[in-house]
């Protein structure tokens, strides 16, 4: 049965007949009743799942990261989704169904804040990465005390690790414990988000490391 939880023009709660009343990221929310499918995808349907599938997966651990930095440029979504959408359409190679990840494509953030300029991680201690940029402070909208995270991924043990604030634009470089990948190739990216947390850069990939 349906409710109206704030009389007849608040928010509607349960089921009538093919519509569905509930509440999301604070909107009141009215949708149809989900269509039970029948019979086989279709192969156009079979590879937007794997598709699908594979990059959840794959950003699924960055949610707290996704959502800080793509939260400038979402509307009722949350950073996750805008993430997922985004990388989906823009960063799997390969044909149906030996779908993989293509690392320098992905995007961990997204908006208009400067970028820092020449990314490049690198490994010069055992377990310890680093990820220098040249300093652009106060070139356009890039200031000293933006903070950059830092994302790393390892695909042998198909994990992450990633630090949100990780340095400040002006230090230039930021470093990272990350000794559960000794020895290991890994993947690397940069971004920056204002110290007001009111804007993101448009993440860099920042290349792919051996990790000492």
């Amino acid at each position: 049965m349906g409710t109206f939880s704030k009389g007849g023009f608040g928010g509607f709660r349960g089921k009538v007949g093919s519509m569905v009343g509930s509440s999301w990221k604070g909107l009141e929310v009215l949708r149809s009743k989900p269509v039970r499918r029948r019979g086989k995808s279709s192969p156009d349907q079979l590879q937007q799942q794997a598709k699908f599938s594979l990059m959840t997966k794959f950003l699924r651990p960055l949610t707290p990261l996704l959502d800080q930095a793509y939260n400038a440029t979402v509307i009722h979504m949350s950073g996750f989704n805008k993430a997922l959408s985004y990388n989906i359409l823009n960063a799997i190679a390969g044909a149906y169904p030996a779908y993989t990840v293509n690392y320098p494509k992905i995007l961990l953030g997204q908006g208009d804040l400067a970028n820092a300029e020449l990314p490049a991680g690198g490994s010069a201690a055992a377990g310890k990465l680093s990820i220098r940029w040249e300093d652009n402070s106060g070139s356009g909208s890039a200031r000293a005390g933006d903070k950059a995270f830092v994302a790393v991924y390892c695909a042998d043990l198909n994990r992450w690790s990633y630090k949100q604030h990780a340095a400040i634009r002006s230090d230039g470089v930021a470093v990272l414990d990350v000794s559960a990948f000794a020895g290991k190739k890994v993947q690397t990216w940069l971004g920056f988000v204002s110290a007001k947390a009111n804007r993101v850069t448009t993440s860099l990939y920042a290349g792919e490391v051996n990790v000492l």
